[in-house]
């Protein structure tokens, strides 16, 4: 409870005036008894050092989620929160026995980003362009996939006339029907779940369907027929590099079967971006770094369609001839060869840190 004398703060103020800053960062940690937390490009960043009282964290989650109380009781609560300048992915949930509350606020543009302006190399606009196929964007937690799915989603919907269907959970760019027709559905509002509404949206005429997230086995195989049948899929999956993201894809399937899946797979894979988020060299802002697989010729079919042939992809990314592709250690090697950001950010980031570090030894020291 508020002391005597401490005069309430007001919580959704303080948000928009960090927002106002102009200060770049990914998330806001406001936990009861703390001071309120900002993700920097380096790391999280206490703002000010007075705690967050309990009757002030309060009031900011009447105006989320009325009905915070009794819904806390199931679990985490997820929810959008639209301020006037960003919208913003709330979860909310309780920690410490039930003693203390915390407010996870994710910070999202309420207009998705133009696709020239994500840091991707502008031919990645090709993996779109098709009317049919599976485009899967990869990455751990917090490196803009999110965003990216939006910018290639609003290209789409600027560009083409088109039906666009969205699942996801929950709805986290609200994106206005232009050239396109946009229908967003929340899972479990008005679908009850990811593979639900995937099955549904293929009985409702959609040219284009965006699944949040790829998770089980269920979604994974009405994602593939469905890019293999007419339509443009796109969907989202945690892993931290691009043969990571097929070899999770193929593991939702039984052994037995997953060389009819792998055979699918190679029909109807456009391409994979796996991407993260590197602080810039001075800390202030992020740059994106992707590595990108595109499928498209006959060796890289090839080695889809077998699994055991997988690991010998990357050695492929690797050469020249496929001026399209690449590796994730080779973005972040010109990212640190222009100054763009640190040897130490780049490392850190890397799935292939060994590789990453043999690389860099060949820069002149600064």
């Amino acid at each position: 409870m508020n002391t005597p004398g401490h005069q309430r703060r007001d919580l959704t103020r303080e948000i928009l005036e960090l927002i106002d800053l102009r200060q770049t960062f990914t998330d806001i940690h406001i936990e009861q008894d703390r001071p309120v937390m900002i993700n920097a490009p380096r790391g999280w960043l206490a703002v000010g050092d007075e705690p967050v009282l309990y009757d002030e964290i309060v009031s900011t989650l009447a105006s989320i989620e009325p009905d915070w109380e009794a819904l806390l009781q199931h679990g985490a609560i997820d929810r959008p929160f639209v301020l006037t300048r960003c919208r913003l992915r709330c979860n909310i949930y309780r920690t410490n026995g039930g003693r203390r509350l915390v407010i996870s606020l994710r910070r999202l543009p309420l207009e998705p980003l133009p696709l020239d302006k994500l840091g991707l190399p502008a031919y990645v606009r090709s993996m779109i362009d098709g009317a049919k196929g599976l485009v899967l964007v990869s990455g751990p937690t917090g490196s803009g996939k999110t965003t990216t799915i939006a910018s290639l989603l609003d290209h789409i919907n600027r560009t083409r006339n088109s039906h666009i269907i969205t699942i996801e959970e929950p709805i986290e760019y609200e994106i206005e029907g232009r050239s396109s027709i946009v229908s967003q559905r929340q899972v479990p509002i008005d679908t009850p779940s990811f593979p639900a509404g995937l099955r549904e949206a293929l009985r409702q005429r959609p040219d284009v369907i965006m699944v949040g997230e790829v998770r089980d086995p269920e979604t994974a195989e009405t994602a593939l027929q469905a890019g293999e049948s007419g339509h443009l899929v796109l969907a989202t999956m945690h892993t931290a590099s691009a043969i990571g993201t097929i070899t999770r894809l193929l593991s939702y399937f039984p052994t037995e079967q997953r060389e009819r899946y792998a055979s699918a797979l190679a029909n109807c894979l456009i391409g994979v971006i796996c991407q993260c988020l590197v602080p810039t060299q001075d800390g202030e802002k992020f740059v994106l770094a992707s590595e990108l697989l595109f499928n498209n010729n006959q060796q890289i079919s090839a080695m889809l369609t077998d699994p055991a042939k997988l690991p010998y992809l990357a050695e492929f990314m690797k050469r020249k001839e496929d001026n399209m592709s690449r590796m994730l250690n080779d973005h972040l090697f010109s990212l640190v060869s222009k100054d763009r950001c640190l040897p130490r950010d780049a490392l850190r980031v890397a799935y292939n840190r060994l590789e990453l570090h043999e690389m860099l030894q060949t820069l002149a020291p600064h």
